[in-house]
């Protein structure tokens, strides 16, 4: 044989060749089985040999075929050849042709999309599979990459019958109607057989590769496939590629029809790739039973881009040196999930191996030098063709051709994946299927996501096309001019959607957690479009320019809607959100120079409620945005006054109390171990903590609860904890050990840090991440990811208490012992500049400002200095109101402002940076000094960690002067006694350290101080009023009480021992025995129901050293002498009044207050809580350890006074009453 006709019976009879020889394989397996196994499962082995022997024999039958065939072959071979020559078929249309050469037609790089190929070589060769394979992706996603590998493997196998690469640069390859002229050309080729039964039918008629699709389909591939199946090897493929790339898009559409009406009955199958085009989408989804399908844009992302490594590291392989494994992942971050971006980096960078410098392009691509738009080109032109595709249809009307604009533009600036409707909503599109219409010629560049209907761009580098006015042209859209469209419509949303209660709640008694079906609730009354403008209408506010309705816009919102807007984020656990939001609209009218002061300060003040809300205990219920973070806000906050007037029967208290709250921290934490270190993550969700029993742990930054940890690995306490720039590791620091963690698990990643065996006092991150530095009795610089040194500092003498990276990671800075600071290069430990001279004592802390331009350090001198950089001047040395050392200092985000921990008056200073002066604080934590703190990302709050282990959340905005803790007033010191006046209206109050005193019961002031030898108060006596009864201790040390004539007993034993007794009276009425306790509770016991105590409460913290009656009984005084407070209480009805409008609510019933106030406590957390546990109130932490029940109506501390007038509540199933709508 010779010739063509040669090679052609070679193709097919090798196919059948190895196909008769796996059969033969597979017979010897099996006989060897058998011959192991004996007579046992001999049977079963049996009949499979029988059907692999029927299926050599049918393979034996087709070589019989194609050898008789291509003797046929060669006497008719002239024939033969001009009869398929006569197809006139597209030769460059193979994927190995020499056109595929000079358009850098390529496979894939050994050992990348191994998960795609093997999918497809599993669907090949699985019989029951369907017989149309669709594999589609945006532009540049790799399929012809893919579909040219599968090609080059299954040629190897003889199972590839045809291939047509689609193709706009040629002719040719793009016209549809070729497809299936080319695909029986090669088949006759291949296939002895075929190429017979083709002849004869094109004998009949030699025209047929001019018909229409629908002809050639059934004349040129059905009919002679019909007659020869029995001679077509198993699992051929028919390759077609890039079907998105024919022009005739009806013509496409007909090669699916026939495919899709008549795949099923020949002996092929079919690969086919395309974009995801409308009309090769619509057609395929209609068809979703008789076709499997890949999306390459959905595949998982980190397969893609260890692919996209690979594949750099090869194609770039030719540098020298070579480049770096950070700068092939930075260009692997770059490249996302689309290969032809990375293709087109490499041919840009390789390109200069002979026209320019490699290394020099490659910092280009990477933004170290100024832009080139030349490494764009292709890209660009990809681009720009769906565009022209998509948008200069002559068949579009123009208000369609509006609509794609519209939604291109929508999805363009979107801040994530959006819903159809949500578009819809943004675009200002009435009918949301007219988005669904305008998407589908835009599938190249868009993705849709079959399994949630999200849409978004499918890849970095379309946006940034777009939002280049030199890259995109006419196309492109100016970022100010569209967000002002996009903000305006998401206040119209949150203006239509948003309303009270959004989410029908019923009761305020409980945690949004513990609503039944919360999650149903919110997906069913928070739509995802309401949900989308919530989060992002700062986002687009920011990118606006400064116009008037956006201005009215915002304070109409801020006065109309912020609380229901909280009410959305509090329910989607996004209150950070919400903060982050209002910090960056104060940003916008600040750069946009409103004259509107009013509106930035209302902006202000409702970002310093938000975070009151959010870092309290109080977000875990919705509700209590209203019950309790309203109700105990500042009068001075323009929320209160905003929205106080549209409440009602929210809790009211009184008294100079109350100012010393409004200064109490935001949250305050207990975590249970000794706090040695602090740090907030980049983006201000995470704490982690570093502790004293040698863990560390991440917390929430709502709540503090724990997400990852404790973390063990450490022996010693963790003197340092840091971020990473991206916050997705965690360096942490003892004696001698350094371990870096996943910060979203937890596992180890590297300990491995050698030489550094001291004790380590401060490690941080450089801001590229790729740095590790270190200080304790030396300086140390490591590579992060391994660990290898970079740099040594010996201290010699003394600790170096840290060592900080400039912004820019170019240089580090640490102190010396001899008291100056060192600046070097971080790279090689050169110095940077001549060493900072000014503090007389160990320089404990520093830190850069964020622009690198100057740094502040603290000394055990009692000074701060700030340093110019480039010189070492210093420029503030001043610090208003500093008392000794700073021992934890930090820069504010925005560079102005110094936060300062004083060891030795344990507060916390905010200074101005310029000129020293105090601009908040000092914040007051307690007797217990800060080890550490940190600001949060948007500069509003610093977390303080203390060394008892508790983290405060402090409200650092300027202007917040707490006033300080007052002095102990002698009053209160050494009270013993207190009795009622006969008028109800005062209480007198003495002791041997204390004089007497006068108060008046409505507002705990000072009435008068009578001369101490002219007036004494009535001694406490166990006898009665009447004389009638004695109080006194039955057998087992129980209370009881006996009558005073015959020693018979009148009530008790009450189930109170006489040692839990600190103090006790009888009721003016006789009917009352009172007594108060050890643990600060007091009992009213009932005589004539003999051993009932029909009240009891918690009065004070500690045990109860005085009470008294008023002489009306409508009113109780106790005193503690543990904690100086003396307390009023109302004990016939509490102060706090459960009313449903005006009428009162039964007592009895269960909404009635003798059952919701019934065991009122207020925890540890600052709920205020009942016997059953319901959430009454979240009061703040300057009052929740002074105000302990309901009766009370006037307390009297050291610090002050605190008054609960009498008041109308709306709590618990009636708190929807306490708002009323506009």
């Amino acid at each position: 044989m010779s010739g063509s006709s040669s090679m052609l019976i070679s193709g097919s009879t090798a196919s059948v060749a190895m196909a008769i020889e796996r059969q033969a394989i597979m017979i010897r397996e099996r006989l060897a089985g058998v011959s192991a196994r004996g007579m046992r499962g001999a049977s079963m082995d049996e009949e499979e040999l029988v059907k692999h022997y029927r299926k050599v024999q049918s393979h034996f039958r087709q070589l019989q075929t194609n050898a008789n065939m291509s003797t046929w072959s060669i006497v008719n071979e002239h024939l033969v050849n001009t009869r398929l020559e006569g197809l006139s078929p597209a030769k460059q249309a193979t994927y190995d042709s020499s056109l595929s050469t000079q358009i850098s037609r390529r496979g894939c790089t050994e050992g990348t999309r191994i998960g795609v190929l093997d999918g497809l070589e599993d669907w090949l060769y699985d019989s029951t599979s369907s017989s149309i394979y669709w594999m589609n992706g945006m532009a540049g996603t790799g399929k012809t990459t893919i579909a040219s590998t599968f090609c080059e493997r299954i040629e190897r196998r003889k199972l590839l019958a045809a291939s047509f690469f689609c193709t706009r640069s040629s002719a040719d390859c793009r016209n549809v109607t070729r497809i299936v002229p080319t695909i029986a050309y090669q088949l006759a080729r291949y296939s002895i057989p075929f190429q017979s039964a083709l002849c004869n039918i094109l004998g009949q008629n030699p025209d047929i590769g001019s018909k229409n699709v629908l002809k050639q389909f059934e004349q040129l591939l059905k009919e002679p496939l019909q007659q020869i199946k029995d001679a077509i090897p198993d699992s051929l493929v028919v390759v077609i590629d890039a079907l998105d790339e024919c022009d005739d898009r009806n013509g496409v559409e007909l090669v699916l029809d026939m495919l899709f009406r008549h795949a099923a009955h020949v002996p092929l199958k079919f690969l086919l790739t395309s974009r995801p085009e409308p009309e090769i989408y619509s057609k395929m989804a209609s068809h979703a039973r008789s076709r499997e399908v890949i999306h390459l844009h959905d595949i998982e992302k980190s397969l893609v881009r260890a692919d996209i490594e690979l594949y750099l590291k090869e194609e770039l392989g030719f540098m020298s040196p070579p480049a770096s494994q950070l700068e092939i992942e930075q260009l692997v971050e770059r490249a996302g999930a689309l290969f032809i971006y990375a293709a087109t980096l490499v041919r840009y960078i390789r390109s200069g191996k002979r026209l320019a410098d490699p290394h020099k392009r490659l910092r280009s691509v990477l933004g170290l030098t100024p832009e080139s738009t030349k490494k764009y080109t292709q890209i660009d032109a990809l681009y720009a063709a769906v565009l022209r595709s998509a948008l200069n249809e002559d068949e579009l009307e123009a208000d369609e051709t509006e609509d794609i604009r519209v939604v291109l533009r929508t999805v363009l600036f979107a801040q994530e994946p959006i819903t159809v409707e949500t578009i819809a909503a943004l675009a200002d599109i009435d009918d949301p299927q007219s988005v669904i219409h305008a998407l589908h010629p835009l599938r190249s560049v868009l993705h849709q996501s079959e399994e949630t209907g999200l849409v978004s761009t499918l890849h970095a580098s379309f946006p940034d096309f777009m939002f280049s006015n030199e890259r995109s042209g006419s196309y492109f859209y100016d970022v100010m001019e569209h967000s002002q469209l996009l903000a305006r419509r998401c206040f119209l949303v949150m203006k239509d959607q948003l309303r009270f209660n959004i989410c029908d709640l019923a009761s305020s008694f409980v945690s949004d957690k513990e609503v039944e079906n919360i999650e149903e609730r919110i997906k069913s009354n928070i739509s995802p479009t309401l949900a989308y403008a919530c989060r992002f209408w700062p986002s687009h506010l920011t990118l606006a320019p400064q116009a008037s309705a956006l201005l009215t816009l915002l304070d109409e919102f801020l006065c109309h809607r912020l609380l229901f807007w909280m009410e959305v984020l509090s329910l989607r656990g996004e209150m950070l959100v919400g903060i982050n939001g209002l910090f960056m609209a104060q940003q916008w009218l600040l750069h946009a120079e409103t004259s509107l002061t009013e509106l930035v300060i209302f902006v202000d003040d409702a970002r310093s409620f938000f975070a009151g809300f959010a870092y309290s205990l109080a977000s875990h219920s919705t509700p209590h945005i209203y019950i309790s973070s309203l109700a105990f806000s500042s009068p001075s906050n323009l929320v209160h006054h905003h929205y106080q007037k549209r409440s009602r029967g929210l809790i009211r208290l009184q008294g100079s109390l109350i100012k010393l709250s409004e200064a109490a921290p935001l949250a305050s934490w207990a975590t249970g171990s000794k706090l040695r270190s602090l740090a907030i993550s980049p983006d201000g969700t995470r704490i982690a903590i570093g502790c004293g029993d040698s863990t560390v742990s991440l917390l929430s930054a709502y709540d503090a609860s724990v997400h990852v940890g404790p973390l063990y690995g450490h022996t010693d306490s963790v003197a340092s904890v840091a971020f990473s720039p991206d916050g997705g590791r965690i360096v942490s620091a003892s004696s001698g050990y350094i371990r870096v963690w996943n910060a979203h698990n937890g596992t180890l990643i590297n300990d491995s840090f050698p030489g550094h065996l001291d004790n380590i006092q401060s490690v941080s991150f450089s801001p590229d991440g790729t740095l590790i530095a270190s200080s304790g009795t030396m300086v140390h610089v490591w590579k992060a990811y391994d660990g290898t040194p970079l740099l040594a500092e010996r201290s010699y003498l003394t600790f170096i208490y840290c060592v900080r990276f400039s912004p820019n990671g170019a240089l580090i800075a640490f102190p010396f012992t001899d008291h100056t600071i060192h600046l070097r290069n971080s790279r090689d430990g050169s110095p940077a500049a001549p060493p900072f001279n000014g503090h007389t004592g160990r320089v404990r802390c520093l830190a850069f400002t964020p622009d690198g331009s100057r740094l502040v350090s603290s000394s055990h001198d009692g000074t701060i200095r700030v340093w110019n950089t480039s010189d070492g001047s210093s420029i503030a040395t001043s610090f208003e109101g500093l008392k000794g050392s700073i021992d934890s200092l930090e820069v504010s985000p925005d560079g102005m402002r110094i936060a300062g921990g004083n060891k030795d008056d344990m507060t916390l200073y905010i200074w101005n940076i310029n000129d020293g002066k105090l601009v908040a604080g000092p914040f007051f934590g307690g007797n217990i000094s800060s080890v550490s703190l940190a600001y949060s990302p948007d500069g509003t709050r610093v977390f303080c960690g203390y060394s008892d282990g508790i983290i405060r959340v402090w409200n650092v905005r300027d202007g917040i002067f707490p006033p300080p803790p007052p002095p102990p007033q002698n009053a209160i010191v050494g009270i013993t006694s207190v009795i009622f006046c006969p008028d109800s209206a005062h209480l007198l109050s003495s002791g041997f350290q204390s004089a007497l005193r006068i108060w008046d019961t409505s507002d705990g002031s000072f009435v008068t101080s009578p001369n101490k030898s002219a007036f004494f108060p009535t001694p406490f006596s166990t006898i009665s009023p009447d004389g009638s009864y004695i109080a006194g201790s039955s057998s087992n040390d129980h209370l009881q009480i006996v009558d005073t004539v015959d020693g018979t007993l009148v009530a008790g034993p009450f189930a109170i021992q006489r040692n839990e007794i600190s103090t006790f009276c009888f009721s003016r009425d006789d009917k009352t025995v009172i007594t108060g306790c050890l643990d600060g509770t007091i009992n009213l016991c009932n005589l004539q129901s003999g051993n009932t105590t029909f009240h009891s409460f918690r009065a004070h913290n500690n045990r109860v050293s005085s009470l008294t009656e008023s002489p009306d009984r409508s009113m109780l005084a106790s005193f503690s002498d543990y904690e100086m407070t003396l307390r009023v209480w109302n004990i016939s009805t509490p102060a706090l009044d459960l009313q449903l409008s005006n009428t009162s609510v039964d007592p009895t019933s269960e909404h009635g207050y003798a059952s919701v106030y019934d065991g009122w406590t207020i925890r540890e957390d600052g709920w205020a809580v009942n016997s059953s546990q319901q959430l009454l109130f979240w009061v703040p932490p300057g009052l929740a350890s002074v105000w302990c029940s309901p009766y009370a109506t006037l307390v009297v501390t050291q610090s002050g006074t605190l008054q609960v007038p009498k008041q109308k509540l709306f709590i618990g199933d009636q708190w929807t009453e306490c708002y009323v709508p506009d």
